[in-house]
């Protein structure tokens, strides 16, 4: 047999062809989601030392923090932008809107450059273009320059939202990548949330720039980290690695391709290929409404409110919009990973090693504290509540976003691993282009209807995606079978 042959033989297909036995790629006519086997291949990220591969988990995760960090840390700071610039609040928070949009759009072109010439170059590359933007618009003077380098700063920031859970999924295996996948998403969800602590009293006591400036010193750290210690992650199952001999500090070095396959232009919409899979796209409409009424609503309308109800500083601001955000996703997360994890791996040992993504969706009943979470606090803003009572709701709704990040992320990938880039593409696109609109009615909405309608209806907006994934949980897999897989890249 030959040694491409054997290699097929890896991949391992846990939908039903394994339930009868099979361990054959060809078996995909079930729809399953491939597991991958562990090869022999020293270059298999699979193989990696645990260590090393925990190491650059928390690298692309911490990459994903500050890039989101630097997204929002003038979130406290829009009111003095606006004196400083002339212009609106409402004007000032589009220094923060175009950057969520353009996160979202820009992997879809770089996806199929990352599935031919690697992860890392595409990590390096857009990790200096973010840094070189965020001192660039720190040192505009003008509304015009400072947005053009937020634009181009969201374009240099997308990498680690986009290939982000897809490096992950390179690393870790099934059983594993939940705990890991987790991580990510906390970092990533955290980074808005922290940032109006930080940014607060960055703004108070230097200025607005700095809030910009910051991050950038950060990411050139973490530039410089990337280039000395961040290997290329990408493994075909059936080419295995083009330089069979390199060392580690060898694959440290541009190479050009890392796949001998062509870019055509159909790779492009490869990412809308995926839309069509109900395990891709409903758990993508409902991260979008999560996303942008769990996190963003906050960060747009808490500067308004917080000054309006309570006369707060920008560093007062800060500590009420980030602190009771960040604890309610740590503790989201101490509840999400590790038990998604644990229970397919329980549901494994059940099911001779089958390992069911929709397992994964047992976590469901977490994120209703994010619908109450959302009612809650438009109640206590219209009742005009002491600021703890805003906290603490902000804190149950925080609670119910992490623990459905990690599920969203968790279920996509197990389902469809070998497009997990692709994955990722959708499910950040459907949530930076919704996240996006939020700044043009959660203000005036809340304004003029009053902020317990308005936080009401974008709960039972919310509610109302929700409904979808419990529907996949009991027959999501049938779902599967019927539609099939993706005959896309089925080697990574």
């Amino acid at each position: 047999m030959s040694e491409k042959s054997d290699d097929i033989r890896n991949v391992e297909n846990v939908g039903k062809g394994v339930e009868h036995g099979q361990d054959d790629l060809d078996s995909g006519e079930y729809g399953g989601p491939l597991e991958i086997r562990h090869s022999e291949d020293k270059h298999d990220p699979l193989n990696w030392p645990y260590w090393l591969r925990v190491y650059l988990a928390l690298i692309v995760s911490g990459l994903g923090f500050v890039n989101q960090l630097g997204s929002a840390l003038i979130n406290p700071a829009f009111v003095v932008i606006a004196e400083d610039l002339h212009i609106s609040v409402e004007e000032a928070s589009y220094c923060t809107t175009v950057v969520i949009l353009f996160m979202g759009i820009m992997p879809m072109f770089v996806v199929p450059f990352s599935n031919v010439y690697g992860r890392r170059i595409l990590y390096l590359i857009f990790t200096a273009i973010a840094t070189a933007c965020q001192f660039g618009s720190g040192a505009a003077t003008t509304y015009g320059g400072l947005i053009t380098g937020r634009i181009f700063y969201g374009v240099g920031a997308s990498i680690p939202l986009g290939l982000g859970a897809a490096t992950i999924c390179d690393l870790f295996p099934q059983g594993e990548r939940g705990t890991f996948l987790g991580i990510y998403t906390l970092c990533v969800n955290n980074g808005p949330h922290l940032a109006p602590i930080i940014g607060g009293y960055i703004a108070l006591n230097l200025s607005w720039r700095w809030c910009l400036y910051v991050p950038g010193i950060i990411q050139a750290a973490f530039f410089v980290c990337l280039c000395l210690t961040f290997p290329e992650t990408l493994y075909s199952r059936t080419e295995g690695f083009r330089s069979t001999n390199s060392s580690y500090l060898l694959r440290l070095v541009p190479r050009g391709k890392i796949l001998d396959r062509p870019i055509r232009p159909r790779d492009f919409l490869q990412p809308y290929i995926m839309i069509r899979y109900w395990a891709v796209s409903l758990p993508a409409i409902y991260w979008m409404t999560a996303n942008t009424y769990g996190s963003t609503q906050f960060g747009v309308t808490g500067s308004h409110l917080a000054r309006q109800l309570y006369g707060f500083d920008v560093a007062q601001t800060g500590l009420l919009m980030g602190i009771p955000q960040t604890v309610g996703c740590m503790v989201g997360e101490a509840t999400a990973g590790w038990v998604s994890d644990m229970i397919i791996n329980a549901y494994a040992k059940r099911h001779d090693g089958y390992r069911k993504p929709e397992v994964r969706l047992a976590l469901l009943p977490g994120c209703v504290a994010l619908v109450a979470g959302l009612i809650a606090y438009g109640v206590c803003v219209h009742e005009q509540k002491a600021w703890p009572s805003l906290a603490i709701t902000m804190g149950v709704a925080s609670f119910g976003l992490q623990v459905g990040a990690t599920m969203i992320y968790t279920y996509a990938t197990d389902c469809y691993k070998p497009q997990a880039p692709e994955v990722g593409v959708v499910i950040n696109l459907y949530k930076s282009i919704f996240a996006f609109t939020i700044g043009f009615y959660a203000v005036p909405f809340g304004t003029r209807n009053g902020y317990d309608v308005s936080f009401g209806v974008t709960a039972a907006i919310n509610g109302a995606t929700l409904l979808p994934l419990v529907g996949l949980y009991f027959y999501g897999e049938k779902l599967r079978k019927k539609q099939g897989r993706p005959r896309i890249h089925e080697d990574l």
